[in-house]
This record gives C-alpha cells, structure tokens and sequence, in this order.
C-alpha cells in the first residue's frame, strides 16, 4: 500500500504536465491492465463494468489526497486514468446512494466512523486537502440501511508550527 503511494505520489508530481500520459507512465489507448498491475501493484478494488472492462482503484488514502480510477476497456487495454477527488464527484454524492456506489465513485475512505450518541448512522471521510493551514476531509454519512443521508465538508485548522496526525 505505502509503494502504491508513493509511486503515485511521484507519477502525479512527475507526469503533471503531461496530458496525454496518465499516472506511472500509464498511456490510454496503449497501456495493458497487466502493465497497469506490474507498476502500480494491486488495486484496493475492483469492478467489472457491463461492457466487459474493468474500473480499479489507487487510493492515496488514509494519508493522501487524491484517488486515481483507472478504466480498463475490453481489449485490455486503458481507456482512461481519472483523479476521482473532484467537485463534480462530491456533487454526485446525494441522499440514498449505497456504500458501494460511494466507494465506486471516489474510492477507500480514509476512516469510516460510528459515533457512539449516532450508532444508526456512519461517518465514511476522505482526506481532499492537505496544506500546512489546513486538512479538509469530504464526509458522506450513511443511515442503518446503509444509504446516504447527506455529506458535507470538515475542515480542520493547523496550529501555527504543529501539524495535525
């Protein structure tokens, strides 16, 4: 998990300003799923797709902050590397989405919480921001059947010269 991390974190820095190549080197269009494994390593998940390609998933979480999908098409080969961590993804969160299609759609949480005064309700949050001001997580909160009931944002201020762990 940490090499996975770190590979990506070095492609995202490395690879920033090149459009047309994906994370490690990863090129839509050429680049194989077995390619994909061998430089990457394993994805934290996996999901076939009805066409009969495949979505997988390298997350930064618990300490990142961005999680890359990486669409496989029929043949094999990459159709598309795409940072999930976006406004538009947060905006698709909506009340009664499930766990799975949250997780399909911005990847492992970094804590998934149940609060004891709440216990029908869970916390799953994802790391989006990191700076030396501030960390703020994206939050989804799910009801006992399992389903969204709202989200928000958190937003947690560093002391000046103390870092949050």
């Amino acid at each position: 998990m940490f090499r996975t991390f770190i590979l990506l974190a070095a492609a995202a820095f490395l690879g920033a300003g090149c459009a047309h190549v994906g994370i490690g080197g990863i090129a839509p269009g050429v680049t194989t799923e077995a390619e994909v494994r061998a430089k990457l390593g394993a994805p934290g998940m996996s999901w076939n797709e009805p066409d009969g390609g495949r979505q997988l998933e390298y997350s930064s979480q618990p300490m990142g902050t961005f999680c890359h999908m990486v669409f496989i098409a029929p043949d094999g080969k990459v159709r598309e590397v795409r940072q999930v961590f976006t406004e538009a993804n947060f905006a698709l969160v909506m009340t009664g989405m499930t766990q799975d299609e949250a997780r399909r759609l911005l990847g492992r949480p970094e804590e998934i919480v149940r609060f004891h005064f709440k216990p029908d309700e869970l916390v799953w949050s994802w790391r989006i921001e990191d700076t030396g001001e501030k960390m703020v997580h994206f939050n989804a909160y799910f009801g006992a059947d399992g389903r969204v009931l709202r989200s928000d944002r958190t937003t947690f201020y560093k002391a000046s010269g103390a870092s949050l762990s």
